[in-house]
């Protein structure tokens, strides 16, 4: 399996996997097209034997150091493979690429493989945002701290 960006001729793949994974409450076109140009964002496709079967979106805020996780969708064909885990691992390189000290993202408080994939990889729940998915549907907000390298005192080796 790869990781790639992924650019304007991908649309009809994340399409897919939107309708896929997300049905009614998917991701409109314009939302995906937008993830794709906009200068604060990126999306990131997982190919497996030619096929793109994952898709990841996010956004960065420079000034704020925070990168902000909009979604991580496998096809349901795919799940339980690593394909959400390895789109996960090359976000946050991303992340720490542009110097980020904060990741965050929400994630509905059903979605028990998500939140073990995301409490895996050192993030925390920070709180409850009522209603984020519709009525009666909350979210957990969660949150990591990028990890700093260890600073050397002079003398120190």
């Amino acid at each position: 399996m790869s990781v790639r960006p992924a650019d304007v001729n991908d649309m009809p793949h994340l399409m897919r996997i939107e309708d896929d994974c997300f049905g009614a409450e998917r991701f409109s076109a314009e939302v995906v097209r937008a993830f794709l140009e906009r200068e604060d964002t990126f999306v990131l496709v997982a190919e497996r034997d030619g096929d793109i079967v994952g898709s990841a979106m996010a956004m960065t805020d420079l000034l704020g150091r925070e990168g902000r996780i909009a979604s991580i969708a496998v096809l349901s064909s795919h799940r339980r493979r690593g394909v959400g885990s390895e789109l996960l691992v090359e976000i946050e390189g991303t992340f720490q690429r542009n110097k980020l000290a904060r990741y965050t993202l929400e994630v509905e408080t059903t979605n028990d493989s998500a939140i073990a994939l995301y409490r895996s990889r050192g993030y925390n729940i920070m709180g409850i945002v009522r209603d984020f998915y519709g009525p009666g549907r909350p979210a957990y907000f969660m949150e990591k701290k990028a990890a700093r390298g260890r600073r050397l005192r002079i003398g120190q080796a």
